[in-house]
């Protein structure tokens, strides 16, 4: 059975690769720049064109590419995640695909941007698609060793010898280690699903103060001993976000890291892991040395 992954050199897709082959999977690659597989397709999402015939020979698709950052314009989000997934339907469609399992976001569920909006609309392209299998998985907030974004941003704020005062119990994130989230995805290929929506989480809802917390003592440090008041976040993002572009060093109170963190997105469906028979191997404690080690080995703090 030959897979075609999308996204394949992202930071899921570079774990997934891998797992797939030791699996006894064909694997082909895709993406914008240069892969190292032997069945490799460089291809743009933006550019249907460079889609041509990326599904011939393939018996399942998964799609992982889209744009990560919430940030991103609106325009980035629908050229990419939606139209992007539209063209690479069709192709699925034209070759005969018979398993497409769609990586979309927990942000489906509970983020009204245009982020949410545009993994919303992917997945009703997906649904409406007609291909014999379909499966859409909404993973919860990816950590691992070579993350990127906020929340790699805050384990190297929580490895420095001050700590945050970050308030207690505000809003709670659901999170998933990318090897558990790996293990979902191989396990997904060979079922027949029909229109199925799968939330992956490791079971364990944290607040940004327990995430914080968590990493620092994930490092050998002290978790922080004092607490703000809530309302007070906002003050010292500005803060610290003033302080770094006055000095241009990165300042310990810059806690930009912490807004989209402080923006509950919970799911408690563990559907997937009991109709898969496991049960996730991570929590974000037992991961935070590993991460910071591979930033140590990146030439990063940590």
């Amino acid at each position: 059975m030959r897979v075609l992954v999308t996204g394949a050199l992202g930071f899921i897709g570079v774990a997934l690769v891998p797992a797939l082959e030791a699996a006894g999977y064909g694997v082909r690659g895709l993406g914008r720049g240069v892969g190292p597989l032997a069945d490799w397709r460089q291809a743009d999402l933006t550019r249907p064109a460079s889609l041509a015939g990326v599904c011939v020979d393939c018996d399942a698709v998964i799609h992982l590419a889209g744009v990560a950052h919430t940030r991103a314009s609106g325009a980035d989000h629908r050229a990419v995640t939606v139209e992007g997934t539209r063209a690479l339907l069709a192709e699925a469609r034209a070759a005969g695909v018979t398993r497409f399992v769609f990586v979309s976001s927990i942000k489906a569920e509970c983020a009204q941007d245009e982020y949410g909006d545009s993994r919303r609309a992917a997945e009703e392209l997906v649904r409406a698609a007609g291909l014999p299998s379909c499966a859409i998985v909404r993973p919860a907030l990816v950590y691992g060793p070579g993350m990127r974004g906020n929340l790699d941003r805050l384990l190297r704020l929580a490895d420095h010898p001050w700590s945050l005062p970050i308030p207690r119990g505000l809003a709670r994130r659901s999170l998933v280690h990318r090897d558990d989230l790996v293990r979902v995805l191989v396990a997904l290929v060979p079922r027949q699903a029909s229109n199925v929506t799968y939330t992956v989480t490791d079971g364990t809802p944290y607040t940004a103060r327990e995430i914080y917390d968590a990493l620092r003592i994930g490092l050998q440090r002290p978790p922080a001993r004092s607490a703000l008041p809530a309302g007070a976040v906002t003050a010292l993002a500005r803060f610290g976000d003033a302080v770094t572009r006055w000095t241009g060093r990165s300042c310990p109170w810059d806690t930009r890291a912490l807004a989209p963190l402080l923006e509950s997105c919970v799911s408690t469906d563990d559907s997937v892991w009991g109709m898969l028979g496991m049960v996730p191997r991570y929590t974000l404690t037992q991961a935070v040395a590993e991460m910071a080690d591979a930033g140590r080995a990146g030439g990063g703090t940590p």
